[in-house]
């Protein structure tokens, strides 16, 4: 669980590191478009998919830790209750008689 925490704090720092790059390139160019500006985008685009995959791996271990949980989890029958269901269904009987 570790591995994946550090994945995503890592991605998203690249995707956050790469964003400032985005602004202060875009800054230095005066808001023009260049080679430059558009290198830094490209750049950000990776790290936001990066970042994108990096979560979607860590959802997919959530989610199959909670099916493993919920498949693994007996509920304890209480002998009342089926007693209880053993009479209703005798009085159900009696009843349709």
């Amino acid at each position: 669980m570790e591995k994946v925490v550090d994945c995503i704090e890592n991605a998203y720092q690249e995707f956050v590191a790469a964003l400032a790059n985005v602004l202060e390139t875009k800054a230095s160019a005066n808001g023009e478009r260049t080679a430059a500006t558009d290198a830094a985008l490209e750049n950000l685009k990776k790290k936001k998919e990066s970042f994108k995959v990096a979560c979607d791996q860590a959802d997919h271990l959530v989610d199959s830790v909670k099916q493993s949980i919920t498949a693994n989890n007996t509920f304890p029958v209480n002998e009342d209750m089926i007693d209880v269901f053993n009479h209703a269904d005798a009085v159900a009987d009696y009843h349709d008689e």
